[in-house]
């Protein structure tokens, strides 16, 4: 089989050898992406996908557990410090990258994050109500691959008038 092949191709002129060549390198090119190059993309992206649902997952998770291990007599345990050095190290904390934390002349904070799951920011936010620190202002924005732009004032429950 293999000489009857070796025969024919030897047979060809130089142009159709050139030609089946090249159509062998194209076929070998098309067999290649399909074969291994996009089940690779498809992996990744569908990878990329669940750790997203993950992080959503956990932010709810923890808003749960924060809301059991809340006090019953709904009790707000005050933070202590100042408020934007508290707040900047609890958006860390949370995995929040701060896109801007300006302290106010009034006592409040106003806070820019770039950009944010829905879920893991609004829990975040009851969890800084549960720890005496009300939202005053909220803007929320649609951002890239299902994330959010969010601006907002801050202010901490003792320094309300």
């Amino acid at each position: 089989m293999i000489d009857m092949i070796k025969d024919w191709f030897l047979a060809l002129s130089q142009r159709e050898k050139i030609l089946i060549s090249v159509m062998g390198v194209l076929i070998a090119l098309l067999v290649g992406y399909f074969a291994i190059i996009a089940p690779f993309i498809g992996a990744f992206d569908a990878a990329e996908k669940r750790y997203g649902q993950a992080l959503d997952s956990q932010a709810r998770i923890e808003a749960k557990v924060d809301a059991l291990k809340a006090p019953k007599d709904k009790t707000v345990k005050l933070m202590a410090g100042p408020l934007d050095i508290f707040i900047s190290q609890n958006a860390g904390e949370a995995g929040f990258a701060v896109g801007r934390l300006d302290p106010q002349s009034n006592g409040s904070v106003r806070l820019a994050i770039d950009s944010a799951k829905p879920m893991a920011l609004f829990g975040w936010l009851a969890t800084l109500e549960r720890r005496g620190i009300s939202v005053e202002e909220l803007s929320v924005n649609p951002g890239a691959n299902e994330t959010v732009t969010a601006t907002m004032i801050l202010r901490s429950a003792n320094k309300l008038n």
